[in-house]
């Protein structure tokens, strides 16, 4: 992997400093997933129209002798070859905003705009599309979007309350209590607008779906989308003749963004000198936000366009002790 970076940093008063940068990355001999022996789009049996319909021992070959070779030569389906001739590309503007612990609290803040490219799907974990090629014969096509969050935001604090009065009872329990804030907020992952089977009966990978959707033409965002019920304008989407390959790109729609708050407030106690006990309580996704997860991408399908799982849980709150000596 290529990498690159540059950055400037300025000082805003004694605690606070502002960072702008730039990174960027080329990934190369990445692995790919190429079914060499697919066939052409077309009707009938797929493997008369395989490239390759039979495969053979090499001459001299030694086996042992406990295998039982009754012909060195055998008929063949598919065959994935795992090549190491993708690529990635990725390139992000940041901006981050520090604060060192001072008069009571810390935090940082990061906002970064990225785009994320590759010309292959991810073989060992792709996201929201098949790990397969559409086209075996065009892989160029393949490029497109690979796991882009185009927007990101996180901010990080931590503050001391301070305590109620300066002696007495209410002092004692409201003195050395800490809250600390996470907030998350990001875009949301692309993903392929597909269908569901080998339409173009061209053979693929056991529980592979490869085959994507035409696009129609129409918006694919507009009134009415955007929720669980209808995320995109589906009727923007239809299902390629049979025995051809659909037109829509990889990665080219986005699902929903996400946001997540996260508290904790804790306090430290020391019993002795060399025994504490901390007091902690956590609340996640404390506005229970709801986070709606990647839409039903096959076109095909009853729920296409729909979003039936959330992509984070709901609040989630926690107490805890710990004891250390």
């Amino acid at each position: 992997i290529e990498q690159w970076s540059g950055s400037i940093e300025k000082s805003l008063g004694n605690e606070t400093t502002l960072e702008l940068g730039y990174l960027g990355s080329h990934g190369l001999h990445l692995q790919r997933s190429h079914l060499i022996n697919n066939a052409p789009p077309g009707p009938g049996a797929i493997g008369p129209r395989r490239p390759f319909r039979t495969l053979s021992f090499l001459p001299g070959m030694v086996l042992p002798d406990n295998i039982s070779i009754v012909n060195t030569t055998f008929p063949v389906s598919g065959i994935n070859l795992l090549e190491n001739s993708a690529q990635s590309w990725y390139h992000a503007g940041y901006v981050n905003v520090r604060r060192r612990f001072a008069r009571g609290w810390t935090f940082l803040a990061n906002y970064t705009f990225s785009k994320n490219l590759s010309d292959a799907p991810d073989f060992r974990s792709p996201m929201f599309e098949s790990a397969a090629p559409q086209d075996n014969n065009n892989l160029q096509l393949e490029k497109g979007l690979a796991c882009d969050i185009r927007h990101r935001f996180a901010l990080s604090a931590v503050y001391s309350l301070p305590a109620l009065r300066n002696r007495g009872f209410t002092h004692a329990v409201t003195k050395d209590w800490r809250l600390s804030v996470i907030y998350q907020a990001q875009s949301g992952f692309p993903f392929t607008i597909s269908v569901f089977g080998d339409t173009a009966n061209a053979g693929t990978l056991l529980g592979e779906n490869p085959i994507r959707a035409n696009h129609t033409g129409q918006p694919i965002f507009g009134p009415g989308t955007r929720t669980a019920d209808r995320w995109f304008n589906t009727a923007a989407f239809t299902t390629p003749a049979a025995f051809t390959f659909g037109n829509v790109g990889r990665n080219t729609v986005y699902g929903p963004g996400r946001q997540t708050l996260d508290l904790a407030l804790q306090r430290e106690f020391a019993m002795t000198e060399t025994i504490k006990l901390q007091v902690r309580a956590e609340a996640f996704n404390a506005l229970n936000h709801s986070n709606l997860g990647t839409p039903n991408r096959f076109v095909n399908t009853p729920q296409f366009g729909t979003i039936t799982e959330a992509a984070t849980p709901g609040r989630e709150i926690q107490l805890g002790v710990r004891l250390s000596f």
